[in-house]
């Protein structure tokens, strides 16, 4: 998949799917069945993304678009609907959290830099555990392979670079309704961070989903969400 954007489902796209750090646009296969969606065809570059993304949906969306953004995407999503807010119903943002503490992000750095595989398996197995097992094993089973085939060493370094200095709270979140959804067994991102955010944001609203990890959109009631919110 070399193209940045990629248009998935027939017609007119409503939704943009903005995958998490180490993922594509194919991580949410099958997540929107019947839904025409934007999505990413590589690893997220957040330099100049917004720009990039705009420019994209000139040509292939007619109307306003409901922004899905999770973990990494999630920060992009915001900074999306607060740079181009005529091209935005709603943003979902999902897993977020207000920062990732520097030490983290350089504690990845190192295990990236001495041995990828084993950094990005490590990475992936955390999205799922501790709650949802068999959609990690088809995962790992599947697209987990292209992944540590295909990930490409800079666009995952400028991902973790965006991370260090990436900041949500209710003051940046968007002016467009934004809902915040978040596992209640995310071992990624802590629970209390996200509800804080959607708290201080007036137009924001929160909604936990019982029983999911990091990866809440694979996981029942995320479509009502996105769909039916």
């Amino acid at each position: 998949m070399g193209e940045e954007f990629v248009v998935v489902g027939e017609g007119d796209p409503s939704v943009v799917l903005l995958p998490g750090w180490a993922t594509d646009g194919r991580i949410f296969d099958g997540v929107l069945p019947g839904v025409a969606a934007v999505t990413t065809g590589g690893a997220l570059r957040p330099a100049g993304f917004s720009r990039r993304l705009a420019a994209f949906l000139d040509s292939a969306a007619r109307r306003p678009v409901t922004v899905v953004g999770w973990s990494l995407g999630g920060f992009l999503a915001a900074e999306f609907a607060r740079a181009y807010p005529d091209r935005v119903r709603r943003a979902v943002l999902v897993g977020i959290r207000r920062g990732y503490p520097e030490g983290d992000v350089e504690s990845v750095l190192r295990s990236l830099s001495a041995d990828p595989g084993a950094c990005l398996s490590g990475f992936y197995a955390q999205c799922f555990y501790p709650s949802q097992i068999p959609a990690y094993r088809r995962f790992r089973g599947g697209l987990q392979a292209a992944y540590l085939r295909e990930m490409d060493g800079g666009a995952l370094r400028d991902g973790l670079s965006y991370l260090a200095g990436a900041r949500l709270s209710g003051e940046s979140l968007p002016s467009c309704p934004v809902a915040i959804v978040h596992g209640e067994k995310d071992a990624v991102a802590p629970l209390a961070e996200a509800e804080g955010v959607a708290r201080e944001g007036g137009n924001a609203t929160f909604h936990p989903l019982p029983g999911a990890a990091h990866a809440a959109f694979l996981a029942d009631g995320f479509r009502a969400v996105v769909v039916d919110g």
